[in-house]
């Protein structure tokens, strides 16, 4: 990841956090916790620790000052504001509760926990950027329990092909990208990865099968989504896509899934399934290890989400 994702020296402070929720009898409740330091009510976060990204510092903070496990959802927001004169700027993802609570972790850091309406929640919290935190999750909440994540995952860096003088589609990982394939567990299992894809070339194989071995996930081969494929047939990948979407419309159940292929597959899979969300996206360009991540309901995406690569 850039220095911008990680933990680095610097004269700004970085840290993540969520806004963490649960629906009970339709209503959202949100979880809101008392730190005695500061005397005051917020959401669970943190500081990045060195070399970790944001989301990866999110969930690690939700897990130690609430005791709940949560699959998250889309960004809600990138705040910046002065904490003592220093510069401060914090990421907030919206997270689905999915477990029973265990203890809190880190109990110098937080003595209570409470869930709340979204009014008063309102109330109760203490600081002013926190209340426009929880704003914009009002605003995009409406179903957002509902949605589904497809992830798009370009392939960790790999050999250059005029370095390889066998088939492409035995162009194995290079050293940087050996060690890419092994830092994807702590960001992606924060989306909750219920089952991953490769493109059949070795590259996209090699850059997945780590996390399918951390998290227990038998990784599918799929040669619709090779850069072969799409050379012959461009809308074969499209379809392998969608059937994912379509998937998301006709049960009630979000699921997660993982797409290991290639640049030029992705971004025509990207602009296909989101139309002129995508725009932006694609002109940001897509390197080795990086990933688009797509939540969708009833078929639609509703928000995508950009990953760098570690």
């Amino acid at each position: 990841m850039s220095k911008s994702e990680i933990g680095e020296n610097t004269s700004e402070i970085m840290a993540a956090g969520a806004v963490l929720y649960r629906v009970n009898q339709d209503e959202f409740e949100i979880a809101l916790i008392h730190r005695p330091r500061h005397d005051d009510w917020s959401f669970p976060k943190g500081k990045i620790e060195f070399g970790e990204s944001f989301l990866a510092t999110a969930r690690r903070e939700v897990l130690e000052e609430t005791g709940y496990s949560a699959k998250f959802g889309p960004l809600i927001a990138e705040i910046q504001y002065l904490a003592e004169g220093v510069p401060k700027r914090v990421k907030y993802w919206a997270a689905h509760a999915i477990s029973e609570p265990k203890s809190i972790a880190d109990i110098e850091e937080v003595d209570l926990l409470e869930w709340h309406s979204l009014k008063s929640a309102k109330a109760k919290l203490t600081h002013e950027e926190d209340r426009k935190v929880l704003k914009l999750f009002k605003d995009m909440s409406p179903g957002i329990d509902k949605n589904s994540t497809l992830i798009l995952l370009r392939h960790a860096k790999a050999l250059k092909r005029v370095e390889w003088i066998g088939d492409d589609g035995d162009r194995p990982l290079d050293n940087r990208g050996q060690i890419q394939s092994e830092k994807f567990k702590p960001i992606y299992e924060a989306y909750g990865i219920d089952e991953i894809f490769s493109s059949d070339a070795y590259r996209c194989l090699e850059t997945v099968k780590p996390l399918g071995r951390d998290l227990g996930i038998t990784v599918g081969i799929a040669s619709d989504i090779s850069e072969y494929q799409y050379s012959r047939d461009k809308e074969k990948p499209l379809k392998f896509a969608k059937k994912f979407l379509k998937a998301s419309k006709d049960s009630e159940t979000p699921k997660t899934v993982l797409l290991c292929s290639h640049n030029p597959v992705l971004p025509k899979i990207l602009k296909e399934l989101a139309g002129s969300m995508a725009f932006d996206e694609i002109d940001r360009g897509l390197e080795p290890g990086d990933g688009w991540i797509l939540f969708h309901r009833d078929g639609k995406v509703r928000a995508i989400n950009f990953i760098s690569a570690p």
